[in-house]
């Protein structure tokens, strides 16, 4: 990422390709580690092909420096040219917004001494400076855009097309990644229903082959019936079907998601190279608009009496602005020309890119396609062959097999109807008579083969 920045800030306008994506989980597993590693390849290799940022300089003391240069360039942020330094320098002070500094967070807060004192001193001077310059002309430019009073050059329309074709192509690229997208969760989900219907197909003819009785280890089917064999044949294809599509899948994504949302990015390298430019646009405006008002206020007082000693500090003012001013306009010229180099690159490695990326996405279509035919069209023929008619009923059948069951079992139904004649002739129990009335008052009841008695009250007489 240091690199990356330190590109950005040195060469403002120059498309830096985009650094491998970052995760915060399994991002120490081999698979990940591999794959950051073959894509910051590519960053390199990218960046020293790109003539626009070869010969920068943190890009030599990045490859050749040794360790205590690169440590000392990442620590100060100063090395090669002077230029590039205040290059950089001008960029931080615009791009990155204010922090504050806290003196007791610094690294070295804890001094050994009044020598180390004193430099941490200076530094956080030098830093809050820094910032206070920074937020000043962010300020300027902040007002600069919102009056709207941008300095206007011939290669303002040249830019202007320049951004709408950039905006055309990341939409309609962003509408290829989202159909791209669903069309590749549809051949993982064609790879999982295939392997799933495979397994019912196996489960089927498992079936048949358990009610026909037929006996078959590993891929000996010959005596398995008409629609067994069927669904063993086709569990294999459904098989076969599932593996080509998890591989057509994998391809997808290696061979055209990826580059796809690799183009994405380099897309959007190339609106941060324009945005650059702006921000330069936006500086040298700002800078005429501070020339323009310094010239009026050193009109003003050379004018007012009174005040002529006041005219000398604007003069010099004014002559420092103007000095600004032409640093401006050479570093908003140069930043123009470089973005418009750097499209033109793009745009002739953009049409070699995609066209070998949808090369490859048809080749891939059309090899996939091929097996599939091969899989389904070598399937037809062995259905083809089969006698659908010996289908279930080679071997058994289960009206014979009753008629089988019943005659074997005759005796046992023999021996079932005379038990149930003998239990029908087991004569049923007797109960008790009734019991009589007796001539002392008393009647006789029978309850469960017990007898009680209990007191009959005489009958009432009618008068």
């Amino acid at each position: 990422s240091w690199l990356y920045e330190r590109l950005r800030k040195e060469r403002p306008g120059a498309i830096v390709p985009p650094l491998p994506d970052k995760q915060s989980v399994s991002r120490f597993s081999e698979v990940f580690i591999e794959g950051r590693r073959f894509h910051l390849e590519i960053f390199l290799r990218r960046v020293v092909c790109n003539p626009e940022l070869k010969d920068t300089d943190c890009l030599l003391v990045f490859l050749g420096g040794g360790d205590d240069e690169f440590k000392k360039a990442k620590k100060d942020g100063s090395f090669g040219s002077g230029k590039a330094n205040v290059e950089a320098a001008n960029e931080v002070a615009s791009d990155e917004p204010y922090q504050p500094f806290d003196p007791e967070m610094a690294p070295g807060a804890h001094y050994n001494s009044q020598h180390d004192y004193n430099k941490l001193i200076d530094k956080v001077e030098g830093e809050l400076s820094t910032k206070k310059a920074g937020i000043k002309k962010w300020i300027k430019e902040r007002k600069t855009s919102l009056k709207g009073t941008m300095v206007r050059s011939p290669d303002d329309a040249i830019f202007d097309e320049i951004t709408n074709y950039v905006s055309a192509l990341e939409m309609g690229l962003k509408r290829i990644d989202t159909q791209t997208s669903s069309l590749i969760r549809r051949d993982k989900d064609v790879s999982t229903c295939m392997l799933e219907f495979g397994l019912g197909c196996d489960a089927l003819c498992h079936i048949d082959d358990e009610i026909n009785g037929v006996i078959g280890e590993g891929d000996d089917t010959t005596s398995s019936t008409g629609i067994g064999q069927t669904f063993r044949q086709m569990g294999k294809t459904a098989d076969e079907i599932s593996k080509l599509s998890y591989e057509y899948y994998e391809k997808e994504l290696s061979c055209f998601r990826e580059p796809l949302r690799d183009h994405l990015k380099m897309i959007h390298a190339v609106k941060i190279a324009l945005q650059k430019r702006h921000n330069r646009r936006v500086t040298y405006s700002t800078c005429i608009n501070a020339v323009e008002s310094k010239k009026a206020s050193v009109h003003k007082y050379k004018i007012t009496p009174g005040k002529e000693g006041k005219s000398v500090d604007a003069a010099a003012s004014l002559a420092r602005a103007e000095a600004t001013l032409i640093v401006a306009k050479q570093n908003y010229e140069e930043c123009s020309q470089r973005a418009l180099r750097e499209v033109d690159r793009f745009r002739r490695e953009n049409a070699s890119y995609m066209y070998a990326t949808m090369l490859e996405f048809a080749k891939v279509q059309k090899e996939h396609h091929d097996k599939m035919n091969n899989a389904w069209g070598a399937l037809v023929p062995e259905l083809e062959g089969l006698d659908a008619s010996d289908s279930g009923l080679r071997g058994k059948s289960f009206v014979e097999a009753s008629a089988a069951a019943s005659k074997n079992d005759s005796n046992v139904g023999r021996e079932v109807e005379a038990v149930t004649t003998d239990v029908q002739n087991i004569a049923m129990p007797s109960y008790p008579p009734p019991p009589e009335p007796t001539s002392n008052g008393m009647e006789s009841s029978v309850l469960n083969e017990a007898v009680r008695y209990r007191t009959v009250d005489p009958l009432p007489t009618e008068e």
